[in-house]
């Protein structure tokens, strides 16, 4: 084989080698991501609209789509502090994954606070085909503050993978909140091409 032929074929690998890399790159886009509460959540005076506030996202009490929000939505985590949320929820963010499906993802602050924790505001992210029907949904920002403190976060990719981040926090009140114990869990999953979710 000529010299010619082989430095051909030799750059051809590495232009397809170089593609591929750059398609991966782009599959791992983070299409949204949360990556935490703010620091000025807590106090009582700290409502949903400044939740919406601190995140970019517009608080609209009559937005057409809040009237999507499907409730009783398991809980599924790590630590499941409260019982299922059955009431309504504000239109947070809208995602599109492909020409077929959207992600939409709904805000609310659930009152009902149990066992000393004091809950935060939590996202649900639903999937809905193009024409806005419910496809599947699951809570993907939840968190709640007490003597053990629960954050759980997300980041969704392009390519339809996302993970969802829960950490625990675990302090000694009576000995200058000593931190007592800590632990984090990542779960992965995917949306398939039907927009059902998958561990």
């Amino acid at each position: 084989m000529s010299k010619i032929k082989q430095i051909c074929i030799f750059l051809v690998v590495i232009l397809l080698v170089f593609q591929v890399e750059a398609k991966d790159k782009l599959s791992n886009k983070i299409l949204y991501e949360f990556k935490g509460y703010s620091s000025k959540i807590g106090p009582p005076e700290y409502t949903l609209k400044d939740f919406f506030n601190d995140n970019q996202a517009v608080y609209d009490e009559n937005h057409s789509l809040n009237s999507l929000f499907q409730s009783n939505t398991p809980l599924n985590g790590m630590i499941n502090h409260r019982k299922i949320y059955t009431g309504e929820a504000k239109f947070f963010k809208e995602i599109h994954l492909d020409k077929n499906l959207k992600v939409l993802l709904f805000a609310y602050e659930d009152r009902d606070s149990q066992d000393s924790y004091l809950n935060l505001f939590t996202i649900e992210m639903q999937i809905f085909d193009r024409n806005y029907n419910f496809i599947d949904k699951i809570i993907v920002v939840d968190g709640a503050l007490g003597e053990c403190s629960f954050e759980k976060r997300f980041r969704l990719y392009k390519n339809r993978n996302f993970e969802i981040i829960e950490s625990e926090n675990c302090l000694d009140i009576e000995n200058n909140d000593r931190l007592l114990s800590e632990q984090t869990k990542i779960t992965y999953f995917y949306i398939d091409e039907n927009g059902r979710i998958h561990n």
